[in-house]
Parts: structure tokens; C-alpha cells; sequence
């Protein structure tokens, strides 16, 4: 069948016999033998000759948008039965940021577990800088996590969305200095008013680190990073027990359970927002298996 296809759809996108067979790889005489031996076969004239021109007869239209849909069908057919008995062994490779480690291990996989059940699922627990460059080495297949820019070599599923945040302890001054603004989620506060407070903030190269770095810049204040951590749990509990302060994402803090260990405060001219993604490679063979994935995130998340 592949002979038929290649052959009749490059006659009829070349309009002709020698243009098609240089294409081929093949000579004239045998590329036009072919074509009539197959409208013999057929019974019908797939092209009208005028000259050198192979003009498609209606018949002709018909044959081709058929070879079409069949080279279409061959191909999802070749990547479904490559999926099936190759995807990395029945394997799947989940990166997931630490602070997200309890809705992705008692909610998400588990119900993944459920729909396929003969998958082996291993776990990554790890920065967000660090779980795309996992990716991009592929040694992760999709990876759960925050991320604020763009991954243009990734493909990238927005689950939700949440807004960057200072949690303080619950009995911290500047919650007294903050006030109700309209469209904002949480009591806003001049950013400036933290210049005196120490800072639990994450280890260097991770995303909530850089954005605290930016914040403190952008107010031309020195942070004192009285605290450093890996995760945002850990950071969030150093909070919580009057380390600091810290920069987060709210869909954080609700993921960790601290809505009632620490106060929220909005800052700056308008809401920061950050997004909650799950990132993969592109074209992957497991798309089925990202596509479940993103669906149970989508519910939970």
C-alpha cells in the first residue's frame, strides 16, 4: 500500500510524470507504467493526460482523498501500537515540586492508578527549575509544578492559576498595617513595610527565591535571609513559628494545609499571578497517559 500511496499522491501533487519520479527516486517510464497498471487494476482513470500535465479525474480526486485518510489512519495506528508496546516499558516518570507531594501522592495518583492499573509510576520530588530540566534531559516525562515563563521547547497545560503572596505569622504588626483594596483576594500592604523583617526564602535558583530577589530589588531593600529552605512547606512552617516572613504562591499555602498557621497579604500595584502547570515533551508517546494525568490534576487542582 505505501508503493501505491507515495507513487499516486506525488503524481498528483506534481501535476506530472518527471517531476514526480526525480521526487521518486525513480524513472518516468516506470512511474507512468505504474500509474496505468493501477488504473488497469482499478478499472478507472485516476488522470487525464494533456501533454506532460496529469490532471486527476473525478475518480482520480476520490482515490486520492481516500489514500489520504488511509496514510492517515496507517500513521495513528503505527504511533498507537508504539505507544502500547513501547512506552518505556509501561513506565511513567512524574516530577512533582515537594510542597505539592501530598494532593499528587493521596489524590492524583491514585486515581491514575485506578485507570491504568499495569503502569509502573515513577516519582521525582524536586524544584520547579529543576523538574523542567529533568524534562528536557528526559529523564521525566511530565512534571507537576509551578512556573512563571513560558517553555517554548515543552508543551504546557495551564491547571489553574494563583496569586504571589507575603505569608506572616498570624500575630505579625504588619498585619495590623494592612488594608481591604478593591480586586485584590487578600489584606494589601505596602511591600515597603517588610524592609525590617527577616525573610525565610528558598534555596538560590529556585523560582519563589528569584521572585523574592526581584520584589526586594524593585523596592531597592536588602532582604535579611534569616532562614533557608528547599521547600515551601518547610518555608511555610519557619513562618508559621516566627522565623520570618516568606514570598509564596497562595495555592500553595491551601495545598499545605496553612490557610490557619499564616496570614496572607497582597502587595504591589496589581496581582502577581503564577501559574500551575503540568509540563511535557512535545509529541510524546505517553500523550495518552499526560492527557489522564492532566484531567485528574484538572480536578483536584
Amino acid at each position: 500500500m505505501n508503493k501505491t500511496v507515495d507513487y499516486i499522491l506525488e503524481v498528483a501533487k506534481c501535476g506530472g510524470i518527471t517531476k514526480a519520479a526525480t521526487n521518486l527516486f525513480i524513472t518516468p517510464s516506470a512511474l507512468s507504467k505504474f500509474v496505468q497498471s493501477k488504473e488497469e487494476e482499478l478499472q478507472v482513470r485516476l488522470f487525464n493526460r494533456n501533454g506532460k500535465k496529469f490532471v486527476l479525474t473525478y475518480a482520480g480526486e476520490r482515490y486520492v482523498e481516500m489514500l489520504k485518510q488511509m496514510l492517515e489512519l496507517q500513521q495513528q495506528m503505527e504511533c498507537e501500537m508504539k505507544r502500547i508496546s513501547s512506552m518505556y516499558m509501561g513506565r511513567l516518570r512524574i516530577g512533582f515540586q515537594i510542597s505539592l507531594a501530598e494532593s499528587v501522592l493521596s489524590k492524583v495518583i491514585p486515581e491514575f492508578q485506578q485507570a491504568y492499573p499495569n503502569i509502573q509510576i515513577m516519582m521525582e520530588e524536586n524544584s520547579s527549575n529543576e523538574l523542567v530540566r529533568l524534562l528536557k534531559r528526559k529523564e521525566l516525562d511530565l512534571a507537576i509544578t509551578t512556573l512563571d515563563y513560558a517553555e517554548e521547547s515543552m508543551h504546557c497545560e495551564t491547571l489553574t492559576q494563583g496569586q504571589l503572596v507575603v505569608a506572616v505569622p498570624n500575630d505579625s504588626p504588619l498585619i495590623a498595617l494592612a488594608v481591604k483594596k478593591e480586586n485584590e483576594k487578600y489584606p494589601w500592604i505596602d511591600f515597603s513595610l517588610c524592609e525590617k523583617e527577616k525573610v525565610v526564602a528558598l534555596a538560590s535558583g529556585q523560582i519563589f527565591r528569584t521572585s523574592t530577589n526581584q520584589i526586594f530589588a524593585s523596592y531597592k531593600m536588602e532582604p535579611e535571609f534569616s532562614v533557608i529552605v528547599k521547600s515551601t512547606k518547610t518555608a511555610l512552617l519557619c513562618v508559621a513559628n516566627h522565623m520570618g516572613i516568606t514570598v509564596t504562591l497562595d495555592l500553595l499555602v491551601r495545598e499545605n494545609h496553612y490557610e490557619d498557621k499564616v496570614t496572607l497579604l497582597s502587595f504591589g500595584e496589581s496581582p502577581i499571578e503564577n501559574r500551575f502547570v503540568i509540563v511535557s515533551e512535545k509529541n510524546s508517546m505517553i500523550s495518552e497517559e499526560v492527557r489522564a494525568l492532566t484531567e485528574i490534576c484538572k480536578k483536584y487542582f
